[in-house]
């Protein structure tokens, strides 16, 4: 049986790819970084990955050191095959070991190769393990990268120009599991779900919106999710409509300007129609999720694939965002369906269709979950078994 080796799990997204490959009859591993705060657990209703998941003692910048070093090599040159994100590459390059596959999730791309000032106590080790992960990057064999626009490409020319690229992505969530016994009978005791079962009995629609409240703030245009789109949006939706609505906004207690959102939702006089929830583990954000009727993403920069978006196609919801299809169609033989969102007006079209029953809800999303299955879950898999029969 070939091994194989699952290094990082930010966002939980190697938790989910190692499950995957499992199912493939693979023996796959998964190890946690020292710096990981993703957890198999977060995500998981079942214990299973308990049996194939280890905790590494290194990751972060205070751990780059010779010990290290030679505890990778040790331990991962019995692996067929390597996969890795964050800061693996560096230490895979400084341990003089070649990782086999590289899947970054941004900031290990966009970040973790370019040197910044730090605390004088970890200077050398940020100088060092900067040039390291440009390396680490530049010798891996193959790696996967969703198609992000341009964005991360362009890291990417200057890091690695000559890589081997495949434009595929990780699947970020193991949604068979979104479908199980233990699934509904933990959505049955949720806080969550009660509160959410309360505002459907006023045969209010649910609009779930979790993505970080960052709109106000511009100090990383990367992070810009342009949030205040939304609630201007069902302001302008409930003014048009004479202030009915049966439009309710569910949205998370996460990000550095939830209370500018709050002052936002406040000034409109929309509080009526927005419940706020506390920030929460995956598995009890996908409860919440499966109540809903209409997922919101990201409404500023123009993402293709980002886990709010892989959440929504896997349990068939209609999708609002910004995706700008022709930096993407080449990557694709067709693009999952969704309705395109880039401002307040726009938002507030799209309500005025979903009101007016004008949009066939059930036909979208299922072709959206088909879509989810072959080009986010089977086609990444089958490269990866791809590159085990070539490399080994």
């Amino acid at each position: 049986m070939r091994k194989v080796a699952l290094i990082g799990n930010m966002n939980n997204n190697f938790s989910a790819f190692c499950r995957y490959l499992r199912d493939e009859g693979i023996d796959a591993h998964l190890f946690l970084l020292q710096s990981d705060y993703f957890h198999p657990s977060d995500d998981s209703f079942a214990d299973d990955w308990k049996s194939y998941t280890f905790q590494l003692d290194w990751g972060g910048l205070d751990t780059f050191d010779s010990k290290s070093f030679k505890e990778v090599k040790k331990k991962f040159s019995q692996y067929d095959l390597t996969i890795g994100c964050g800061t693996t590459p560096a230490f895979f390059h400084k341990a003089g070991l070649t990782l086999d596959v590289y899947i970054p999730y941004g900031a290990d791309l966009y970040d973790l190769p370019f040197f910044k000032i730090v605390k004088p106590s970890l200077l050398w080790a940020k100088w060092s393990s900067a040039k390291s992960q440009k390396k680490g990057i530049r010798e891996a064999k193959h790696i996967f990268m969703a198609p992000t626009g341009g964005l991360l490409e362009d890291f990417l020319k200057k890091v690695a120009p000559d890589a081997n690229v495949f434009n595929e992505g990780v699947p970020m969530l193991y949604y068979k599991e979104l479908y199980s016994d233990s699934f509904y009978k933990e959505r049955e005791k949720s806080e969550i779900i009660k509160t959410i079962q309360k505002i459907k009995l006023h045969k209010n629609q649910i609009i779930f919106h979790s993505s970080r409240h960052y709109w106000k703030t511009t100090t990383s245009e990367l992070s810009i999710k342009a949030n205040d789109y939304l609630f201007r949006g069902l302001k302008e939706f409930i003014n048009e409509t004479g202030n009915k609505s049966n439009f309710h906004i569910i949205t998370f207690e996460y990000g550095v300007d939830v209370q500018h959102s709050k002052d936002l939702i406040k000034e409109l006089e929309i509080e009526d129609h927005v419940t706020w929830i506390p920030k929460s583990l995956r598995k009890d954000v996908m409860m919440a999720l499966s109540m809903s009727d209409i997922v919101v993403g990201e409404l500023y920069h123009s993402y293709f694939s980002y886990g709010i978006i892989y959440e929504a196609l896997a349990l068939k919801k209609l999708i609002i965002h910004k995706r700008i299809d022709d930096q993407y169609k080449e990557y694709y033989d067709e693009l999952y369906p969704m309705c395109y969102a880039d401002s307040p007006q726009t938002i507030k079209g799209i309500l005025c269709s979903c009101a007016n029953n004008e949009i066939d809800v059930d036909k979208v999303t299922q072709h959206g979950f088909d879509w989810f299955d072959v080009y986010l879950i089977k086609r990444p898999i089958n490269k990866i078994l791809d590159i085990l029969k070539w490399d080994c």
